[in-house]
């Protein structure tokens, strides 16, 4: 087992970690006054959610899991863990770190292709606020819904720390290399994974292939962390920005926000009418109906 490679100090010591190990750390991705900004945001927006009762939890353990039929899952106890959806609609400060040149540019080189170009889609950006009593997340892969020997990313995910990262709060545990190893099913030896940690502010970049899970805080401290999930721009995205977005927000976001967000249209795909590729189309006020 390897150990954790070092914080990458340039962009191309990342690019050369994430082909090797599917991952890359990145010291100080979030500047002092965002990490503070974004924390204070997620918390509050938190609590807030908590309190109108639109708080969604999880950390659940296979076994409570396997307890529940599939159709049975809403029946569960209440998570040690609270995620926040949705983040774009939730602060200005969320808009801002989605598109930091650095690391959405990252995000490009890993899933850009060089006959189509780099654009890519945000698919979700949602929070985990990670509690005591967790259980460790199974392994899996972001892309688990495409073949396992796809030759290629077609998702990434980046971990923005808003927390200290540590093997006692349960930092997301990897399995370096495995982006490239393709397997039937998840590594059954959970000693297999490495921690990875990092201090406030670091961002981990991670490969869609790359077998990975949360681990389970076993400290008093909630570990909390941002997550901006992209994928190549002919995937249909987590989140449905285009409904889910209210109005106001659109509004505030920019040119390069709504492309990530799905607003522009692709080759012939997300057209409205016949759009060609690179119109960015704003939400109808009208439409054209049956015609006598």
């Amino acid at each position: 087992m390897k150990d954790l490679p070092p914080i990458a100090e340039t962009d191309d010591e990342a690019r050369q970690h994430l082909r090797e190990f599917g991952f890359a750390r990145i010291a100080d991705a979030l500047s002092a006054e965002e990490l503070d900004e974004a924390r204070e945001r997620l918390v509050t927006q938190a609590r807030r959610e908590e309190e109108i009762g639109h708080a969604h939890y999880d950390g659940w353990g296979e076994a409570l899991v396997a307890e529940y039929a599939p159709d049975r899952l809403d029946e569960l106890p209440r998570g040690p863990n609270q995620r926040v959806w949705n983040l774009i609609n939730k602060g200005d400060i969320f808009r801002r770190i989605v598109v930091k040149p650095r690391t959405l540019g990252l995000v490009k080189s890993l899933l850009g292709d060089s006959a189509l170009g780099d654009d890519v889609l945000l698919s979700s950006f949602t929070a985990n606020l990670a509690r005591n009593g967790g259980a460790p997340m199974r392994l899996h892969s972001d892309q688990g819904y495409m073949p396992r020997e796809t030759p290629y990313p077609a998702v990434a995910n980046i971990m923005w720390m808003l927390s200290d990262f540590t093997e006692a709060n349960g930092a997301t545990r990897v399995v370096p290399g495995s982006h490239a190893r393709p397997a039937p099913r998840a590594p059954a030896n959970r000693p297999d994974t490495l921690a990875v940690t990092g201090p406030a502010g670091s961002a981990l970049i991670f490969d869609g292939r790359l077998w990975h899970g949360t681990g389970a805080n076993e400290t008093d401290e909630p570990r909390l962390g941002i997550l901006s999930y992209f994928c190549r721009p002919f995937i249909r995205q987590q989140e449905n920005f285009t409904m889910s977005l209210a109005p106001e927000v659109i509004e505030r976001c920019s040119e390069q926000l709504l492309s990530l967000l799905g607003f522009k249209t692709w080759g012939t795909l997300g057209m409205v009418e016949g759009t060609r590729h690179g119109y960015l189309n704003p939400r109808p006020r009208s439409y054209v109906l049956e015609l006598d």
